[in-house]
C-alpha cells in the first residue's frame, strides 16, 4: 500500500510547487518596470511572453498530474484553479501587446493588476511550504528577497547610486521603518516599493514570528520539565507513603495473628 500511494503524493507535491509561478513572476517583473521607463527596451514584451508560457506550462502540468494522481480535490476547485492559471497566462500575453506603461495609464493599471494577481497566486501556493519552513530557511529567503529588492531599487531609481543604498532602501521599506535618508524618487521606484512592502514585510514577519516561536517553545519546554520534575517528586512521595502503609498493615496483621496463635 505505501508503494502505491507514494507516487501520488509525489505528484501532488510537484503540482503544489511554487517554482513555475516564481519564475514567471521573476520574468515579468523587469518587463513591468522597463515599460515605465521613458524609452522602454524591445525585450520587455518578450519577457511577458516567456512569463505567459511558464504559466501555461504550469497549468498544463497541473492538469496532467491531477488526472494521474487522482487527487481528492473536488472538480469545482480544480476547475477554478485551472481556469485562473490559463486566464493569468492570457492576461500576460495581453501585457506584452499593450503599449508602454509610461505612455498609457490603462496599460499601467492592467500590468499592475496582473502583477498583484501573480504575487497573490505565488503566496497561496507557497503558504504550505512556508508553514513547514525552519528558521534558517526563512532567514535565507528573507535575505534573498531583500537582496533582489535592493538590486531592483539600484536598477530603477537614479537617486540610488550604490547597491548598498539600494539594499538599505529595500530593508527600511520592507520593515516599514522609513528613515527618510534614502527614498524612492521616480514613479517606477514608488510602485516597486509597494511590492517590496507586501512581499518583504510578509517574509520579515515570518522570520520574527519564527524567532518568537523559538523562544516561546524554549520557555514551554522549561515549564514542562519543571512540571514533570514536580510530578516525579510527588509520585516518589506517594510510593513512599504506600510502602509505609503496607509495612504498617503487615505489622498490624502480624500483631493480630500472634495472640490468636498463643491462645491455641
Amino acid at each position: 500500500m505505501p508503494r502505491f500511494r507514494a507516487p501520488h503524493l509525489s505528484l501532488l507535491d510537484q503540482a503544489n510547487s511554487p517554482w513555475p509561478m516564481l519564475m514567471a513572476l521573476v520574468a515579468s517583473t523587469p518587463a513591468f518596470y522597463d515599460s515605465l521607463m521613458p524609452t522602454p527596451d524591445s525585450w520587455a514584451p518578450v519577457m511577458y511572453v516567456v512569463s505567459a508560457l511558464l504559466v501555461f506550462a504550469s497549468a498544463w502540468q497541473h492538469a496532467r498530474q491531477h488526472s494521474a494522481a487522482q487527487s481528492s480535490m473536488t472538480h469545482g476547485r480544480w476547475w477554478v484553479r485551472q481556469s485562473s492559471e490559463w486566464t493569468l497566462g492570457a492576461a500576460l500575453l495581453v501585457c506584452a501587446a499593450l503599449p508602454a506603461s509610461s505612455r498609457s495609464i490603462g496599460a499601467l493599471s492592467w500590468r499592475m493588476g496582473i502583477a498583484l494577481l501573480m504575487l497573490l497566486r505565488l503566496v497561496i501556493i507557497s503558504k504550505p511550504l512556508l508553514e513547514r519552513a525552519g528558521l534558517a530557511r526563512l532567514m535565507g529567503m528573507a535575505a534573498g528577497v531583500l537582496g533582489l529588492c535592493g538590486l531592483g531599487f539600484y536598477w530603477i531609481d537614479p537617486e540610488v547610486t550604490t547597491l548598498g543604498d539600494g539594499l538599505w532602501l529595500a530593508f527600511s521599506t520592507a520593515a516599514t521603518v522609513g528613515y527618510g535618508d534614502v527614498v524612492p524618487s521616480t514613479t517606477a521606484s514608488r510602485i516597486f516599493s509597494v511590492f517590496v512592502v507586501m512581499l518583504g514585510y510578509g517574509v520579515l514577519s515570518l522570520v520574527t514570528a519564527s524567532v518568537a516561536a523559538m523562544f516561546v517553545g524554549t520557555q514551554e519546554r522549561k515549564v514542562e520539565r519543571e512540571i514533570l520534575r514536580d510530578m516525579h517528586a510527588q509520585l516518589k512521595a506517594v510510593r513512599h507513603e504506600i510502602a509505609t502503609l503496607r509495612e504498617s498493615l503487615d505489622a498490624a496483621k502480624a500483631d493480630a495473628k500472634a495472640p490468636a496463635d498463643s491462645g491455641l
